[in-house]
């Protein structure tokens, strides 16, 4: 076989919608008690106040301290454009004070204000040293779970945390969460390569094999209609059929190291991906898909037939309290064997 080649996917991730980036990015709009609460200063705050000269510079300065203190970054914006903010701090702070021309102020006062408001609440901006060990979190994140909402949050807390300053919304969702997900899977796929023998990847190919016009894996992702004899004598055929293909995914999937939420997410792309869309992936991921849906037949079956019926191998009967619509599910069962639906549960 050949080393694999684990392209990244084209298309660009879109985590958050515009709503949720605005709510997490955007400038804050206040509402009056938000406004009063915000722009309260405490003692440090009023002496760094005093420290600048000239209205401009002072009321800037406030502007600059309440919008940080509410979402912990700063913003680009003129007075015009947060024109309510400034008519209150002028009314609250320099009710008798002249009002001058409030022009836009010169970028090395703004960022000696934004360093004085960092030194203030003990927060700092990420160096190369920052984010180098934020990706490293984003690694460690994507091993316990791919969804790239989660690594998001897990970043987001780590930079509450370390207080420090968030980076861009598009950098932190392509080079951080991005980057560290291509690279589990690259990971992932190194390892699958390693792991499988040829003839196990044919094995796990026949699953995606049309067979009198539906795919195997199609029909294995068939959940039972109810609880019939006849849907329950089908749910054994798909467990005879997994079985082999089940000691070799109870082999496979712990040397891979992924958390239990990352092996039931990767099982539930097998189902959420139609056949197609499946084989136009990359081969190891396919393998890495299906390892981890075969790796989870207990927990399908249970969450179909466990809380209604506990199925006895000894007796091979069925026992519940059924409503009577379900006598069917009650009748004797004559398993000549374990039922296979738990053989491989219990294996």
């Amino acid at each position: 076989m050949t080393s694999p080649d684990v392209t990244p996917p084209p298309k660009r991730l879109h985590i958050l919608d515009d709503e949720e980036i605005e709510a997490l990015y955007g400038r804050p709009c206040f509402t009056g008690d938000e406004r009063t609460d915000v722009f309260t200063l405490t003692q440090p705050e009023k002496d760094l106040l005093a420290s600048f000269t000239h209205l401009p510079i002072q009321l800037y300065f406030l502007l600059q301290l309440g919008y940080f203190k509410a979402k912990q970054m700063f913003f680009t914006f003129a007075f015009d454009d947060v024109v309510e903010d400034v008519t209150y701090l002028l009314e609250r702070y320099f009710p008798d004070t002249p009002l001058p021309e409030l022009r836009m102020l010169n970028k090395r006062t703004i960022l000696k204000q934004r360093q004085r408001i960092l030194k203030l609440f003990g927060y700092r901006l990420c160096t190369p040293t920052d984010r180098h060990d934020l990706f490293l979190r984003a690694q460690q994140a994507a091993r316990i779970s791919s969804k790239p909402i989660y690594v998001l949050r897990e970043l987001l807390h780590y930079l509450t945390e370390h207080r420090l300053v968030k980076p861009g919304y598009t950098l932190l969702q392509e080079e951080f969460v991005g980057k560290a997900l291509t690279a589990e899977v690259k990971r992932l796929a190194t390892m699958l390569h390693t792991l499988l023998s040829s003839e196990e990847c044919v094995a796990l190919d026949s699953l995606l094999t049309e067979t009198d016009e539906l795919y195997t894996i199609t029909l294995l992702k068939r959940q039972p209609k109810d609880f019939s004899l006849g849907e329950m004598r089908r749910e054994m055929t798909r467990g005879e059929h997994l079985a082999q293909l089940y000691t070799l995914a109870r082999r496979i999937v712990p040397k891979l190291d992924i958390s239990r939420e990352g092996i039931t997410y990767y099982s539930s792309l097998v189902s959420y991906y139609s056949v197609f869309r499946l084989k136009q992936l990359d081969t190891w991921i396919i393998y890495l898909y299906l390892l981890c849906f075969v790796a989870q037949p207990k927990e399908r079956c249970m969450s179909t037939v466990g809380p209604v019926i506990k199925i006895s191998p000894k007796l091979g009967r069925c026992s519940s309290s059924l409503p009577p619509s379900m006598n069917a599910a009650r009748r004797f069962v004559p398993f000549k064997k374990k039922p296979l639906l738990f053989l491989i549960g219990n294996a």
